[in-house]
């Protein structure tokens, strides 16, 4: 399984920004490693498949608040490289991203609701 580290994130984050617009810059570095450390410690101490590992990636990273501005649009982009560089697909639909980020900003969603969706989205 291939994990992203922090200069992936914070370049993808910085391409995404450069895009779409917003204010640019780690607001902090440790809560960004956090949030990509529980990836890796739940694959070794739980043995979650690569869709859990997904939402494990966008639950974490939009909780963890680590850039300036695009936290939400980070942790979709995360998700979705992560299962293409480990050879899965995502096939859930823009408005349903959508609805998906903003419930985890929220707290609507729980960590188990984004693991669910991302099962149901293959």
């Amino acid at each position: 399984m291939i994990f992203l580290n922090k200069n992936e994130i914070i370049r993808i984050h910085q391409k995404l920004i450069d895009k779409f617009g917003g204010i640019e810059g780690l607001l902090d570095e440790g809560a960004l490693v956090s949030a990509l450390s529980a990836v890796e410690n739940r694959v070794h101490y739980e043995n979650i498949d690569i869709y859990q590992c997904a939402a494990t990636y966008a639950y974490h990273i939009t909780k963890a608040h680590a850039f300036i501005d695009g936290n939400k649009r980070i942790a979709a982009a995360a998700s979705e490289i992560f299962l293409e560089i480990n050879g899965f697909s995502f096939n859930a639909q823009d408005g349903e991203i959508y609805d998906l980020f903003m419930g985890i900003a929220s707290s609507e969603k729980s960590r188990d609701e984004i693991e669910t969706f991302f099962q149901n989205v293959k």
